[in-house]
């Protein structure tokens, strides 16, 4: 089927703005829409207990710092309970698919920042299958763990760490790299797409197919042992002189890894920071902020948590044109309602998850990205300029969005929650005008007089006998549209005062707000972040 790219998402600029804010600390007003963008961007949707500790750190620089040096002390979760054995399968792989989106809905940053390097340094848990009869789910919840644990570290660190890592060595073929037939895989990714792409900043050629294949040679040797460990085979190594970048010597995997930070740590901290920055802030990066973003890298030494805290702490990061203006990848869509709606998944809602983002469906299977480039979702734009979120809708894939959401909302598939429960936690439960409101500021990334909030002309029920307070019937147009979506008919005065959840007659007033959500989730606008 054509997967036309459904491009008219909203009135909000899809061009890149023209932004004066820099680099420099963030020094406007920080109320709850810049902690709830702080929020959303770190972690996957915006639950109401982390935007108030961001709130009340009272300020973006408070707030940053805590959120990274939390992710920083967050410990790995503990190993699944097959990882003890010697063999599993597709069932295991399935088991890690679930477990991280649990993790995702209950961690954050973390999680974020490894699915960041997940795009970043690919690996395909199908493709590993094909090349080896070790355990590929073993092998996948290893490369897991190595990127977790780096994910706020350094990235010379994780670049040199990577490249032996058994799930990556089996995946780009460094396992039969060997003297007299070097295999250029490797090689090739790991400069094209893992440090500095083939053209720097400036324009200029990063490397020639000379340099893919000395470099190839460079990395011969490395092996998989049958304990799914990563080896070095001295009698699989070139171990001749090998020239590239201007330089001779008899070089090995260290000495690869070295020369791409001595000879091109310029290109390399631009690199990776266009990705950093299509990812946290917008699909089209402000190139300025880039390489003002790199030259922190090269400062802190490719440490990655401080050049993070400078990007997040930053008057540009908080610039009005970039809250609301990406959008959410089907993970985030998906783990973002979650919490958002706070709902605690069963093991039947995790597994509908993991099968409604398989390929053929919404397209973001954890552990297997379409290609080693990754998801062009989550990337800068492609040769064409266009922004990679544009992948994320098409004609095709937005009726599957709402589809799949709307059955969480419905509470199907193993989505058991009360959307009373939500409400208490948000609002006022015996106020439907305020219910209507705090839950659209919830759910919608965007000021809600822009969100395409639909005109309800009929008067809302019970109007002329007993009219709603002054500050809705002369409030934004949204509040009174908003309230009478919520109440679909029923007179605002006949919504029940809400003490007890044990209550027997709250039934319509559970409906309502489930039919209220499923309105908020097909606004064009919960599509971003």
């Amino acid at each position: 089927m054509h997967r036309r790219s459904f491009l008219r998402l909203s009135a909000r600029p899809v061009s890149q703005p023209r932004i004066m804010a820099g680099l420099e600390p963030y020094a406007g007003p920080w109320d709850r829409r810049q902690a709830t963008h702080l929020i959303r961007r770190t972690g996957f949707g915006a639950i109401k207990r982390e935007v108030d500790g961001a709130f009340f750190d009272g300020s973006a620089s408070a707030a940053v710092d805590r959120l990274v040096e939390d992710a920083l002390a967050d410990p790995l979760p503990e190993a699944p309970s097959w990882y003890g054995g010697s063999s599993s399968g597709i069932n295991e792989i399935y088991d890690l698919q679930r477990s991280w989106f649990d993790a995702m809905r209950a961690r954050g940053l973390i999680e974020k920042m490894t699915l960041f390097w997940h795009n970043h340094f690919v690996t395909q848990h199908t493709s590993i299958d094909q090349k080896t009869s070790l355990s590929t789910a073993h092998l996948v919840y290893d490369y897991y763990t190595l990127l977790r644990k780096n994910a706020l570290g350094n990235f010379r660190t994780l670049v040199e760490k990577i490249g032996t890592n058994p799930a990556m060595l089996i995946y780009l073929d460094g396992f039969v790299n060997e003297r007299g037939k070097a295999n250029e895989n490797y090689a090739r990714e790991l400069l094209e797409l893992f440090t500095m792409g083939q053209f720097g900043p400036d324009g200029s050629e990063n490397y020639t197919e000379a340099d893919i294949k000395e470099i190839a040679r460079a990395l011969t040797g490395w092996v998989v042992t049958s304990d799914r460990k990563a080896s070095f085979d001295p009698a699989r190594h070139d171990d001749g002189v090998k020239t590239f970048w201007g330089q001779s010597g008899a070089f090995g995997y260290d000495d690869v890894v070295a020369a791409i930070f001595e000879k091109r740590a310029e290109q390399a901290a631009h690199f990776v920071c266009r990705k950093l920055y299509t990812f946290f802030v917008q699909a089209l990066p402000d190139e300025g902020i880039v390489s003002a973003l790199a030259a922190e890298m090269l400062a802190q030494d490719f440490e990655i948590a401080p050049v993070l805290k400078k990007l997040l702490k930053s008057a540009h990061f908080y610039d009005d044109a970039f809250i609301g203006a990406r959008i959410k990848s089907p993970v985030e869509y998906l783990v973002g309602f979650l919490r958002e709606a706070e709902v605690v998944p069963t093991q039947d809602l995790l597994e509908n998850m993991r099968e409604a983002l398989t390929p053929l469906n919404l397209a973001q299977e954890l552990f297997n990205p379409p290609n080693v480039a990754g998801w062009p979702g989550l990337n800068p734009p492609d040769a064409g300029g266009a922004p990679g979120h544009y992948a994320w809708l098409t004609t095709t894939a937005l009726p599957e969005r709402w589809a799949y959401l709307s059955d969480l909302v419905y509470g199907n598939g193993g989505a058991d929650y009360d959307p009373l429960e939500l409400v208490t936690k948000l609002s006022d439960p015996s106020d439907p005008f305020q219910i209507a409101v705090d839950l659209a500021e919830t759910m919608i990334p965007i000021p809600l007089e822009e969100a395409a909030v639909r005109d309800v002309p009929d008067d809302l029920v019970g109007m002329a006998e007993r009219p709603p307070p002054e500050d809705v019937l002369n409030g934004p147009p949204y509040v009174l549209n908003l309230s009478k979506i919520l109440l679909d008919g029923l007179p605002h005065y006949g919504w029940p005062i809400i003490t007890d959840l044990d209550d027997p007659d709250l039934a319509d007033a559970r409906a309502l707000v489930r039919g209220y959500l499923g309105y908020l989730i097909q606004l064009p606008a919960y599509q971003l972040m």
